[in-house]
């Protein structure tokens, strides 16, 4: 369920609701033709590229977002120095469309909640599917770990749990326990529901809340992008939940490095402490190559950065 936005990844605001290009030139479905799908690379774990968009006259942060297939976050990552509530007309807005593939096995749907995003990889067809994700705000965060889709629904009634009602009414708003299919159901047309049952990967009816911090826990989508989920996914697909800011890969015999804005929670954890997660990430991945080189001062760079794009940090020979 989902009614807040963010303006930054760690302040909730209410906002009212709000009514690709592929780089491999495959297009398996009209659906998808709204998603990034890009071929897995043989070698290496990066797909995809950085390019731009113009801002056109009246379009804010989150139109560019959505015509783009990028969350709000990773939008205002790439690009500090513009102004996301008065960007202006005619400004070239980076895209930041290259991505370091999370750690792990590429099966399933693997999402990464310090990115925002979502991996699929679509069975038997050697490529991966990835959309901009909303999660869950301070004090209702979406939990890691390893789950399956349980349930397809098309045309979901939202049952609100007693938690979120309660919550919704000490800020004033009012919702039914149960509210049917429509254009004010937060669930939006397509749910999937999660083994563990109180979660779930669902459309929404505020669109602008995609790429941020918006939920009590349940992982929001673009309409676009949960309607071809709900069609390409079985009922079992493995769903793997990770927390990863800083992910690294090779590219050839250069190494990169991907920096994103922890959330809060892991702020909190480490205290101060960040550079030995991005350096203990770092040297899993250099220890692949006996005579990898790294430059440690462009390292804590790109970390301190987070601008969300992939940099090269250091070679092998």
């Amino acid at each position: 369920m989902d009614l807040k936005v963010c303006a930054r990844k760690d302040q909730t605001h209410t906002f009212p609701k709000f009514p690709k290009w592929v780089v491999t030139g495959l297009l398996f479905t009209a659906l998808q033709a709204h998603a990034s799908t890009f071929a897995l690379p043989e070698k290496g774990n990066v797909v995809g590229y950085v390019r731009t968009s113009t801002v056109l006259a009246g379009e804010s942060f989150t139109d560019v977002a959505r015509k783009n297939d990028i969350g709000f976050y990773e939008l205002l990552e790439a690009n500090p120095n513009i102004d996301p509530m008065h960007p202006r007309a005619g400004q070239t807005v980076v895209i930041p469309s290259r991505y370091i593939l999370p750690s792990g096995p590429r099966e399933g749907v693997v999402i990464n909640i310090a990115e925002l995003r979502m991996y699929h990889y679509l069975p038997g067809q050697n490529v991966v599917v990835t959309e901009p994700i909303g999660i869950g705000r301070q004090g209702w965060e979406t939990p890691t770990g390893e789950l399956t889709v349980t349930q397809k629904q098309k045309d979901p009634a939202w049952h609100a749990p007693p938690a979120v009602i309660a919550d919704l009414a000490r800020k004033g708003m009012y919702y039914p326990k149960v509210m049917p299919p429509g254009p004010d159901n937060p669930l939006g047309r397509y749910m999937l529901r999660l083994s563990n049952h109180t979660y779930l990967i669902h459309g929404t009816n505020a669109p602008q809340g995609v790429g941020r911090r918006v939920s009590a826990g349940c992982i929001r989508m673009y309409p676009e992008d949960v309607e071809r989920l709900f069609y390409s996914v079985n009922i079992g697909t493995k769903v793997r939940i990770v927390n990863e800011p800083y992910k690294v890969a090779w590219i050839g015999d250069k190494l990169y490095m991907e920096s994103h804005q922890p959330l809060k929670e892991t702020r909190n954890h480490f205290r101060g402490q960040l550079s030995n997660l991005w350096s203990d990430a770092v040297k899993r991945v250099m220890s692949q190559r006996s005579t990898a080189q790294v430059n440690w001062n462009l390292v804590n760079q790109v970390g301190h950065a987070q601008s969300g794009i992939p940099t090269a940090i250091g070679s092998s020979s």
